[in-house]
């Protein structure tokens, strides 16, 4: 009997998880190979920004690189990507994190979702934006005067600062909660605390946080305006999300930073010493949609994002990034025969935005990350603005595609260029037209004569001669006769310096008189 019954018991798990893993399987996201595309069509635009031409042979030899960058991380990943595979396969994401776009302890950014991943790199963290609240437009209530030396109550003081608080079906109408609004009875709760006649409904996670901060001190100070000697004295409060050990749960936690009053000195001041506190948030209800959604495999994560969050297209530079390190990868291959790489020149998201704009319905979306980068059975990765999926006989990356009617050119652009039907182009007969010549190189002294020959007659001018005696002032006083000859004598033992001075003042000026003519 007990056989069995044990028998019945396995026979029953496996069918159980079968189910489980087929309806997980169902989950999981086809390939539509858009980021395939995306990369490719950047490339090539870039390339022809920067002087090369469209049909050169080069980005196609780049995007083949490329490929081969792509295919070698996801078949190292199958069945090894820890955190990064959905349903342990290999995806567009995963890829991302082989180039180093989502390294452990990094994150990437598509608009306002973002995708994360612990230091360990053993988890993935998604946040989405916060849902519309009902407490959204709510109007502040103002306080009541809680008296000289009392600290106003925290949930009326929530509400006079805006964050929601309503009175609930038990609020009796001589209480203070019937001056707050009616609790909603429908609609999206991001946080939700009832407690008794109030229920406080915060919008985001900050107003969470104020509202802690504050009663964390009204609790501290035994509710008085003027702490109480030996009181805990708050320095700050932080609420955020904790993980689990295993980062596949989110609690919503607090940490409180304060000086605790360890003893007293000799006049009986207290001595503190700063403390710090952790513990979850047990009174607060957080509504769906608002808590980050984590988990060691890409299946725990997909099926809990909001469609608008799916739909939302990656950010320029996150796609620039994702192209710009799998080109980077490519062009240190061996006997890489594409586009030059350069460090001092990378792609970047202004590379990215004007293809964006031009094309909005071909910028890879958040879900497109969830997706395989190949059809399935094929390990290839395809880098090509032409590859679809099931298209097992897609055109190599970057090929041209033929043109005219009927017109067998066969030209395939690889690094090594195949010609079968060669294209001749008939110029015409030889019109013998001869070699041009160059004139002769002219020399230093023709090209410095009309600078040297410039004004000749300047170069004979010369200040005119000019003799003169230093004035001797003489005046008689008391039938005496005195004569000033200091400064004559001061003059002659300076006369030296003083020419020059002046012959090169006057000298100046004439020059300037002679060029101003």
């Amino acid at each position: 009997m007990r056989i069995r019954n044990a028998v019945l018991l396995v026979t029953l798990s496996s069918l159980l998880c079968t189910q489980a893993a087929h309806a997980q399987a169902l989950l999981a996201p086809v390939e539509n190979l858009v980021i395939n595309r995306a990369e490719a069509a950047i490339i090539s635009r870039v390339a022809i920004a920067r002087g090369f031409a469209a049909n050169d042979p080069r980005i196609a030899a780049t995007l083949t690189s490329m490929g081969q960058v792509s295919t070698a991380l996801n078949v190292v990943s199958t069945g090894a990507a820890v955190g990064l595979g959905f349903a342990g396969a290999p995806v567009w994401l995963t890829i991302a994190a082989g180039v180093g776009i989502l390294a452990a302890g990094s994150a990437l950014y598509a608009g306002s979702v973002s995708l994360s991943r612990s230091l360990d790199g053993k988890t993935i963290t998604a946040q989405q934006p916060l849902p519309q609240g009902v407490g959204s437009g709510y109007m502040a209530t103002p306080a009541p005067d809680p008296g000289t030396g009392n600290m106003v109550n925290p949930w009326t003081w929530a509400a006079s600062v805006g964050i929601p608080v309503y009175h609930t079906s038990s609020c009796m109408p001589s209480n203070p909660c019937a001056a707050l609004p009616a609790a909603p009875t429908s609609g999206q709760k991001n946080f939700d605390w009832v407690a008794g006649d109030m229920e406080m409904i915060p919008n985001t996670i900050s107003q969470v946080q104020q509202f802690q901060q504050y009663l964390a001190t009204y609790g501290a100070q035994s509710g008085s305006t003027v702490p109480p000697n030996g009181a805990d004295q708050i320095m700050s409060v932080s609420v955020f999300w904790q993980p689990n050990v295993d980062g596949t749960q989110q609690t919503l936690t607090q940490t409180t930073f304060y000086n605790h009053c360890g003893s007293f000195d000799s006049s009986g001041n207290c001595i503190y010493s700063m403390l710090s506190s952790t513990q979850p948030l047990t009174n607060w209800t957080v509504g769906p949609g608002v808590k980050p959604i984590s988990g060691s495999d890409l299946s725990q994560i997909y099926p809990n994002l909001a469609s608008s969050s799916i739909a939302t297209p990656l950010d320029p530079n996150t796609l620039a990034q994702l192209t710009n390190q799998t080109w980077q990868q490519a062009a240190n291959q061996p006997g890489y025969q594409g586009l030059p790489y350069s460090v001092t020149q990378p792609l970047t998201a202004n590379d990215v935005q004007p293809w964006a704009i031009a094309n909005p319905t071909a910028v890879p979306n958040v879900g497109d990350l969830f997706r395989p980068a190949t059809d399935p059975g094929v390990s290839t990765v395809t880098i090509s603005p032409t590859v679809q999926p099931g298209d097992g006989s897609a055109p190599n990356a970057g090929s041209s595609p033929s043109v005219g009617n009927g017109t067998d050119v066969n030209v395939v652009n690889t690094p090594n260029v195949n010609v079968v039907n060669k294209v001749s182009v008939d110029l015409g007969a030889d019109p013998g037209v001869a070699s041009p010549t160059l004139e002769s190189t002219p020399t230093i002294s023709m090209i410095l004569s009309p600078v040297v020959g410039l004004l000749p007659d300047l170069k004979h001018w010369a200040v005119p001669a000019h003799g003169s005696a230093c004035p001797e002032p003489s005046f008689s006083v008391l039938g005496r006769s005195f004569t000033l000859t200091a400064q004559c004598d001061l003059a002659e033992s300076n006369r030296t310096a003083i020419y020059t001075s002046f012959a090169a003042m006057f000298t100046l000026a004439a020059l300037f008189v002679v060029l101003r003519a």
